[in-house]
C-alpha cells in the first residue's frame, strides 16, 4: 500500500514539475507602429520623412527613421516598450506627435503636417 501511495505521488510530482517547465518559456513579443501622415485637410501625404526618437540613453536603440507611401503610411518595429516623440517633415511641411508602445499590439497613430 505505502509503495502505491509513493508511486502516485512521485508521478503526479514528475508530471508537476513537468508542466511547470513548459509554462516557463520565453515568450517573444513584439511592439510595432504605423504613422500616417496626413494635411490639415486630412488628405493622406506621400513621400514625408518620419523619425521617432526619445532622449534618453537606452540599452536599446529606438531611433526610427521611414518615408511614407502613397497611402501616407510608415510601420516601424521596436523591441520593448517606449514612449517616443514622432516628428514628420517634407519641404515647408513639418508636424509631431506623441507614440505610446503597447505589448504585442500594432499603435496607429495620425500626423497632421502643416505649412
Amino acid at each position: 500500500m505505502k509503495r502505491t501511495s509513493l508511486g502516485i505521488m512521485g508521478l503526479f510530482f514528475a508530471l508537476f514539475t513537468i508542466l511547470i517547465g513548459l509554462n516557463s518559456c520565453e515568450v517573444d513579443h513584439f511592439y510595432e507602429a504605423e504613422v500616417t501622415v496626413v494635411d490639415a485637410a486630412g488628405s493622406p501625404i506621400n513621400g514625408v520623412t518620419v523619425t521617432t526618437n526619445v532622449n534618453v540613453n537606452a540599452e536599446h536603440q529606438v531611433y526610427r527613421s521611414g518615408t511614407t507611401d502613397s497611402q501616407g503610411k510608415v510601420d516601424f518595429s521596436y523591441y520593448n516598450l517606449a514612449i517616443l516623440k514622432v516628428n514628420a517633415d517634407k519641404g515647408n511641411y513639418h508636424g509631431e506627435g506623441l507614440l505610446i508602445l503597447e505589448e504585442d499590439k500594432v499603435v496607429k497613430i495620425t500626423v497632421v503636417v502643416y505649412n
